[in-house]
């Protein structure tokens, strides 16, 4: 983490905050008895969820559209309860046999617009 705070202008840096808070959300790690890695405790100080919740409505407002914003809002349950894609298909209206692709789809979209478009000084105090 000290590495990645004396470069603060690397791309990969706001690729990994993005990626960590967005994509990995969905993985789960404890799902293997043979990896101990994930059985150790987290002593970390916890998060202040309104204020990153925030923070990070503020930054998708800015860099993304609307049906970006809402899928990832309504994904990871960001001033709300967490939506599955069908339900977030349904509520922006996206029709069709595979409307939970699309869903995905924009979500994929969105977490890489906002990679490419903040500057890792706006994510350095959250890493």
């Amino acid at each position: 983490m000290n590495e990645i705070r004396k470069n603060p202008k690397d791309e990969k840096m706001v690729s990994m905050f993005f990626n960590s808070i967005f994509l990995s959300i969905d993985d789960n790690p404890y799902d293997t008895d043979e990896d101990m890695t994930y059985q150790v405790p987290d002593n970390s100080e916890p998060y202040n969820i309104a204020l990153m919740n925030s923070y990070l409505k503020g930054l998708m407002q800015k860099h993304l559209n609307e049906n970006q914003y809402e899928v990832l809002r309504l994904s990871y349950g960001l001033d709300c309860d967490k939506h599955s894609a069908k339900e977030i298909a349904t509520k922006l209206n996206i029709k069709g046999a595979s409307d939970y692709v699309r869903v995905s789809e924009l979500k994929k979209e969105a977490v890489q617009t906002l990679i490419k478009n903040v500057d890792p000084s706006q994510v350095l105090d959250y890493l």
